[in-house]
């Protein structure tokens, strides 16, 4: 019986429980040839609708087909043994149902319903995403459900959840947050910040990640770790920062620099508007105005060559502070159609 097509054949009608003995005999003989082993394989994987290329769940898949070809195997050989038409209390069919049950539970049916778990996950955090945004000249104070405080600077946004999903507590941030995370050690806070990301458990500090060329972290309390992320999802680089350090990550040379923050303060007043300079170029200066004024601030080229000292409290009218920012470089602020312009200083007399 060297026929694939006859055994087929034959594998279905005894299924259908209606072999003759000899037929059932024939099939027996046919199993018991160790190289015919495949062949049964065969006819149980198309029997129970096995994917041959399923790769995923090959090896429980395997552990079922082994199943079934031992009760075939032991229901031939005593069906044949005993030469009798009459039925079992169970079938060999109802076998298989049971087995093919448990097949698509372990390898099919769980690949769909992992699928369904992250569908539905997809749609929960899509349910529970929440956007927070200023506008230039707006600040907002949030606190999370877990208790995390957040500073949201002018012109910035923000996406969290309103609950804890998972082994993460994980916002999305755009411009500039200063954050003070709620401790627990079981769920690490952490912060997107385009290709950066800002792991802590339970610590102070702020982020400015701006639409710009750099992303800079600064420490205040606790441990930071900052780490750099490839497009493929690969960890690229990596600094733990501790109390009073910042790093810089510049997109253009894709470097992560740690520095050393001698004032922590300047980073805890921010929060509250107060902007300090320590050499800053005058354009960076005038962006962050324009940002917490909502206001148009021009410069001539001269005043662009400028640097910055100084402490300056956006809560103030505009005008305040432009003239103390003219007078620390020498410049002077006129106003023209419905703009500010800062002209000359720097070595101006």
């Amino acid at each position: 019986m060297n026929n694939q097509s006859s055994i087929y054949k034959l594998f279905v009608k005894y299924l259908e429980d209606n072999c003759t003995p000899e037929e059932i005999r024939q099939l027996l003989l046919y199993f018991d040839d160790g190289e015919n082993e495949k062949v049964l394989r065969v006819l149980i994987r198309a029997e129970l609708g096995f994917v041959e290329n399923d790769k995923d769940s090959a090896g429980k898949t395997e552990t079922a087909v082994n199943k079934v070809k031992s009760i075939i195997i032991k229901e031939i050989r005593d069906r044949s043994a005993h030469e009798s038409k009459s039925r079992k209390n169970y079938s060999i069919k109802k076998w298989l149902k049971i087995a093919a049950l448990w097949l698509v539970l372990m390898s099919s049916t769980l690949l769909l319903f992992n699928q369904y778990i992250k569908e539905r996950n997809k749609s929960r955090n899509l349910k529970q995403l929440l956007h927070l945004s200023t506008q230039p000249g707006e600040k907002q104070m949030l606190q999370l459900y877990d208790g995390t405080k957040i500073w949201l600077s002018p012109s910035s946004s923000l996406e969290y959840q309103d609950q804890l999903i998972g082994n993460y507590r994980e916002v999305k941030l755009e411009g500039e947050a200063f954050f003070e995370v709620a401790k627990d050690k079981k769920h690490p806070f952490i912060i997107h910040t385009g290709q950066v990301q800002t792991e802590v458990v339970g610590t102070s500090f702020n982020i400015r990640a701006f639409k710009q060329n750099k992303v800079t972290v600064t420490v205040v309390t606790g441990i930071v770790k900052v780490s750099v992320w490839s497009a493929t999802n690969l960890k690229i680089k990596q600094v733990t920062l501790k109390p009073n350090q910042s790093a810089d990550f510049t997109k253009e040379t894709r470097t992560l620099k740690t520095n050393s923050v001698p004032n922590i303060q300047t980073e805890i007043k921010r929060k509250d508007g107060i902007l300090t300079y320590n050499g800053t170029p005058v354009p960076e200066v005038i962006a962050n105005f324009r940002r917490y004024y909502n206001l148009s601030i021009e410069l001539e080229n001269k005043s662009a060559q400028c640097l910055c000292y100084g402490e300056f409290d956006t809560t103030k009218p505009i005008n305040i502070v432009l003239d103390q920012l003219a007078a620390a470089i020498n410049a002077k602020v006129v106003y023209k159609n419905e703009r500010y312009i800062l002209q000359g200083g720097c070595d101006d007399h």
